[in-house]
């Protein structure tokens, strides 16, 4: 994603995240996989499984910084969204920040 043309959305408040648990959020009419780790950290997917059966990332699990997708139990990370196991892929990952408690996810318009 280009940088220099982002723009941050406020899609929740901190509290509203459960940690391991994907939330999904629309944002110019694009559905979004958010998820908090253990740790803090937040990252959003887009919520499509790169997988043969398809399904959304939502529903998958997350350990440290990957994300495991239960339907086609391929492993996903959650910083690049590079597929890790067992094919190889790719799922747009989202800038993710955290300003005055509010989740804000970054995305460009073009």
């Amino acid at each position: 994603m280009d940088t220099k043309e982002v723009t941050y959305v406020g899609v929740g408040r901190v509290g509203d995240f459960e940690e391991r648990i994907g939330r999904v959020v629309r944002i110019g009419g694009v559905e979004l996989a958010v998820f908090r780790t253990t740790e803090g950290e937040f990252f959003a997917l887009e919520n499509r499984s790169p997988g043969p059966r398809g399904g959304t990332l939502a529903d998958g699990i997350v350990s440290g910084v990957v994300l495991f997708d239960p339907i086609c139990d391929w492993r996903i990370g959650l910083r690049d969204g590079a597929v890790l196991a067992p094919d190889t892929g790719q799922v747009r990952a989202y800038p993710v920040r955290v300003r005055d408690g509010e989740v804000q996810i970054g995305y460009s318009a073009s």
